[in-house]
């Protein structure tokens, strides 16, 4: 019996260890999980989808460099350039279907890494602090290069929170269409910290939240889309899945009814996740994006 005791002792021990370790590490971790999402590009360019397309590169305020896709049409249409912005730790390539649908509909898209993504320079992704004047920055790309025509933005989860703070402090954009997306920042790191780490304490995100600003020199309660819709003038269509587990589509809600827009629509997938929005709307919702943007 002694001699189980002491192995029981040990084992106990043991466990205590490799839990304050664990403990310790996820801690540290903590900055770094909300700052650099996985850097990575699918095999693909727009010339698989037989595209007409250019490789550009943006420079950022802060001198930074985005790498990207214009995929053209030929001569002066009138009709809009589509910024289109990915998702945290998503990289250009997954608008390629989006594009290659939207240069049939006879619109060309401007699609880059964002900051700390894909093949785009710099270390740390702040989700819209100091994205949305990269948006400015591609807004003005675009307009040195061709003038005259309408310029939207179109983003999808992290890249719809961008949109939202681009469309608040850019009014060379002209609209927005925002899939699935955030609130405010601290609100969404707890929400994740719940959901994936299963961490139930707001002392641990916050604590996270205050190492990862130092880091990177921002500001997180700044990161407010539902606060900066209200200086949203600009139409915007506002898109969530009814379903969406990842990001809960009352902050959609929130967003729209904060929107200082007055021409805004709503539209609520129904059955719909975080990444099928488009697929599980259909045509239907296709239709819609169309007849927004034609207007």
């Amino acid at each position: 019996m002694k001699k189980y005791a002491t192995y029981g002792r040990r084992t106990a021990a043991l466990f205590s260890v490799v839990f304050l370790l664990g403990g310790a590490l996820l801690y540290q971790s903590a900055p770094y999980m909300i700052l650099t999402p996985r850097k990575f590009n699918l095999r693909q360019t727009p010339a698989d989808r037989s595209l007409p397309y250019e490789k550009i590169e943006v420079n950022t305020s802060d001198s930074l460099t985005l790498r990207g896709y214009w995929v053209h049409r030929p001569g002066e249409t009138g009709r809009p350039v589509i910024i289109l912005l990915h998702g945290v730790g998503g990289c250009k390539e997954m608008w390629l279907p989006t594009a290659a649908w939207l240069w049939q509909e006879g619109f060309e898209t401007v699609f880059l890494d964002n900051r700390a993504h894909g093949e785009s320079g710099g270390q740390y992704c702040t989700y819209g602090f100091y994205e949305k004047y990269d948006v400015s920055a591609i807004t003005g790309y675009i307009q040195q290069r061709k003038s005259g025509e309408p310029i939207g933005v179109w983003g999808n989860s992290l890249g719809g929170a961008i949109a939202v703070q681009a469309l608040a402090v850019e009014p060379r954009l002209a609209f927005g269409i925002v899939e699935s997306t955030f609130a405010d920042l601290r609100t969404i790191v707890f929400d994740y910290q719940r959901r994936r780490l299963k961490i139930p304490w707001a002392w641990f995100a916050d604590d996270g939240m205050a190492r990862a600003a130092a880091m990177a020199h921002f500001e997180p309660d700044s990161v407010r889309p539902a606060e900066l819709a209200k200086r949203v003038r600009q139409p915007v269509f506002l898109a969530h899945g009814d379903a969406d587990d990842r990001i809960k589509v009352e902050y959609g809600r929130q967003i729209f009814d904060n929107l200082g827009s007055i021409r805004k629509q709503l539209y609520l997938v129904p059955g719909a996740g975080h990444l099928n929005v488009m697929a599980k709307g259909g045509p239907a919702y296709k239709n819609a994006i169309l007849q927004f943007i034609k207007q």
